[in-house]
């Protein structure tokens, strides 16, 4: 919701501006002087075909992750990575079409992704650390409380880079009448706007006390101040939603099961049919190559693919293709298994595709036949599922939609090898269930190319120090 995502915005608008900042410093550098207005327009409208491709690299690193960037280290890193990367990307759409755009811009071109990058990276620092820390600060109260509300409680007063601060609710005043804090003349007797922005408001609990609930829900009402759920909150600031709240009835109704956008499952699957037969056709090389290389690694008589059954769509049972990358019989050690620092059973070559991802190419089969899309929940292995579904609550609502080759627990969680952690992941999943769109299955397509490079030991460790 906007209440969140106005950050995000912000920041963007900022990298907008000194995007321009940026062309108009590297013109001056280069030629040590004032630049006339008509030679920076001539530039800014051919660079400006530059910006989609920022902007999606900034998103792909990591720039708009407020808990990623707050750390100065991730902020450098991210930095110096984003650098590279558009450097490259520019060059390249700056060459290909060089006869279209009129220029081909070499020091001009450097200079304007080095003054981007430098003014982006302090612009992040001093958003995090001033602006919404001190300046644009939202005072959040709760109404309610239980252990979810106290977590959120904690984290905002730990990370005051997020911009949100705990305020207390103040007492209203009591005429002993509705008319003390709702008037006929439109206007309320108490000062809650100017004590707190956001009122996030446990319904369940605040029923136990009806008539304090009733006074702030009212004048909060009346004084136009914000008014959202602990559970949305929640959703918002983590991304997930906590399968025991998600799990109930009414959870059910109000947010999957009277969803039925048509438009959006056709758009979709023609997506998917399109990136499935394009991928399989341009990973064709790389498929003989990886074929050709298991064959020579482990005999002409080993089986190059592997097959297992997994859950999928509605628990209708599939065969996942993969290329293989452990020792035949590797699955015997049994569902969850949690191997040591280093797997034995996993190959040298294994090893190798398994951290380039490129054993999961054959799975643009399963996509091109409908078992699959290319954005979902991750299939599960037939004999884990029945583990999970037995001991984690409600672990069958990931299988409302189809299976991805990717999806929002892939980059946001880490492999799991326990029922804990599956419950967790599963935290991830409702999430997307709930807000799946085309905008969503975008931004996890592009935040995919970023956790291909990342370790699983990185993302606990990150999830660890958050």
């Amino acid at each position: 919701m906007f209440l969140f995502r106005w950050r995000r915005l912000f920041l963007f608008l900022g990298d907008a501006a000194f995007f321009y900042a940026a062309l108009a410093l590297a013109l001056m550098a280069r030629r040590l002087s004032f630049i006339p207005l008509d030679f920076f327009l001539q530039h800014v409208k051919v660079f400006s075909v530059f910006l989609p491709v920022w902007a999606g690299v900034f998103y792909v690193v990591g720039f708009y992750d407020l808990r990623r960037i707050n750390k100065l280290v991730n902020l450098i890193n991210s930095s110096l990575i984003g650098f590279v990367v558009n450097l490259a990307a520019a060059s390249a759409l700056f060459y290909a079409f060089y006869l279209q755009l009129g220029l081909t811009p070499k020091t001009h071109l450097f200079l304007t992704i080095f003054f981007l990058h430098l003014l982006a990276t302090l612009w992040r620092r001093v958003w995090t650390r001033v602006v919404l820390s001190k300046l644009l600060v939202q005072k959040v109260a709760f109404l309610g409380n239980n252990a979810l509300v106290e977590e959120i409680k904690k984290d905002l007063r730990n990370s005051p880079h997020l911009g949100f601060t705990v305020a207390e609710l103040p007492e209203l005043p009591d005429d002993g009448a509705a008319e003390g804090y709702w008037r006929p003349n439109g206007r309320s007797s108490s000062d809650l706007a100017s004590r707190i922005d956001m009122l996030v408001v446990d319904a369940e609990d605040a029923e136990k006390n009806p008539m304090t609930e009733s006074q702030l829900l009212s004048t909060a009402v009346m004084e136009e101040i914000p008014i959202i759920t602990h559970l949305d909150f929640y959703e918002d600031l983590y991304g997930k939603i906590p399968p025991e709240h998600a799990a109930k009835s009414s959870w059910l109704l109000s947010n999957v099961l009277h969803k039925s956008n048509q438009l959006y499952a056709a758009l979709k699957r023609l997506l998917d049919i399109l990136a499935a037969a394009i991928g399989l056709v341009l990973t064709l090389p790389v498929t003989l190559l990886v074929y050709a290389s298991i064959k020579a690694a482990n005999g002409l008589s080993s089986p190059a693919f592997f097959f297992q059954k997994r859950v999928g769509h509605l628990g209708r049972r599939f065969v996942i293709w993969k290329f293989r990358t452990m020792v035949e019989g590797a699955d015997k050690a049994g569902p969850l298994y949690k191997p040591g620092a280093r797997d034995s059973r996993i190959t040298s070559l294994g090893r190798f595709l398994r951290s380039a991802r490129l054993d999961e190419i054959p799975q643009l089969w399963n996509v091109l036949k409908g078992d699959m899309s290319l954005v979902g929940p991750r299939p599960e292995w037939t004999r884990e599922v029945r583990i999970l579904e037995r001991n984690v609550p409600h672990y069958h609502l990931r299988h409302l939609i189809k299976p991805g080759v990717t999806g929002w627990a892939q980059i946001n969680f880490h492999a799991t090898s326990s029922e804990a952690e599956s419950a967790e992941k599963l935290h991830y999943d409702l999430y997307y269930v709930k807000n799946m769109s085309l905008a969503l299955d975008l931004g996890i397509i592009l935040r995919t190319f970023r956790r291909v490079f990342q370790k699983d030991a990185a993302i606990k460790k990150a999830a660890l120090a958050a």
